[in-house]
């Protein structure tokens, strides 16, 4: 892969070999109908999809994370998907050199590059990199996570109010790995994460810019959705690909700690009931989509509507063009 990211120890100004270009954005909350769109857009352009999804990474967990189809993917080629071992740990910084990669031979072949999907934090990774963390070593971070690995969730989230009450609020509790990560980044470096990245200045990936289009739907219409696609999954062998994964990775590997694969595992090892399995899935998925919700409110958008407005269509064909 070519390209690096900035990282605690790049100071390099923003540009690129892209510089001024762009590479259009649709996301959305899990089941919102990103598919319809992209399908749209390739009747009209060479456009491949450079997925944004931090779960449809995963080799051999294609109907839990909703990969793509053969069907869709002979309609328009995605990218970013099925290719890391659910074992594998996997980041925004390796998904930036990745980006980088794909986009630079998407373009060298004439395609569209567009990115699609809902991991909020990916996108924030390529818009405005990383942040610099001052007198951050490997030697001290490796002290500080010995330090902080062996804490409770709860314990960690006590710490996290204390010293940077604005990341307490900002980050769902039951986020462990976020939580862990501001704090360090307060051991570390004596200011907040909060206050680092408002001194952040953004370094795009490329030196593109990334117009955004935001896609939604009623609350109640998406929980619909969600409950609809969980049964249409669950028929479609969903607890056969677990059980398949399970045989070949440990059962606390990241991808299978996925959501509905988690609750899946569960089912297995006899923790949940048959009759509770898809109650507990949607629910899971329910809320993640209100997290997503949250995130996507918050960003600079070009346009924010259904999936199937003729004016968003409109918009995004026009930055193809």
């Amino acid at each position: 892969m070519t390209g690096s990211p900035k990282s605690d120890h790049d100071t390099r100004p923003p540009g690129g070999p892209f510089s001024g270009q762009h590479c259009p954005v649709i996301v959305g909350p899990t089941a919102v109908g990103k598919t319809v769109l992209v399908t749209s857009l390739a009747e009209r352009h060479p456009i491949e999809v450079i997925s944004l999804d931090s779960r449809q990474i995963y080799h051999g967990l294609r109907i839990g994370t909703a990969q793509p189809t053969p069907d869709e993917l002979a309609i328009c080629p995605h990218h970013l998907i099925d290719f890391v071992s659910p074992a594998e740990k996997y980041d925004a910084i390796r998904f930036r050199k990745d980006f980088e990669a794909v986009y630079a031979e998407i373009v060298g072949r004439g395609g569209v590059p567009v990115l699609v999907g809902g991991a909020g934090m990916y996108l924030t990774a390529l818009a405005e990199g990383f942040m610099e963390i001052p007198g951050s070593t490997p030697e001290l971070l490796a002290k500080v996570r010995s330090a902080l690995d062996p804490l409770k969730d709860s314990e960690v989230r006590t710490r996290l109010e204390i010293v940077d009450p604005e990341s307490y609020s900002r980050i769902h509790a039951n986020d462990r790995y976020r939580s862990q990560r501001a704090l360090e980044i307060f051991e570390i470096s004596g200011s907040t994460m909060s206050d680092l990245k408002a001194a952040q200045q953004p370094a795009p990936a490329l030196g593109l810019s990334f117009p955004t289009f935001v896609l939604e739907r009623l609350v109640a219409e998406l929980d619909d959705r969600i409950a609809v696609r969980t049964e249409i999954m669950l028929e479609s062998g969903w607890i056969e690909e677990t059980r398949t994964a399970l045989a070949q990775h440990p059962a606390g590997s990241l991808g299978l700690l996925s959501i509905g694969y988690r609750e899946i595992v569960k089912f297995l090892e006899g923790d949940l009931a048959q009759e509770e399995l898809a109650p507990a899935i949607v629910l899971t998925t329910r809320q993640y989509a209100k997290r997503q919700r949250t995130w996507f409110r918050n960003i600079e958008r070009k346009m924010a509507c259904a999936p199937e407005s003729q004016e968003l269509r409109e918009a995004v064909s026009r930055l193809m063009d």
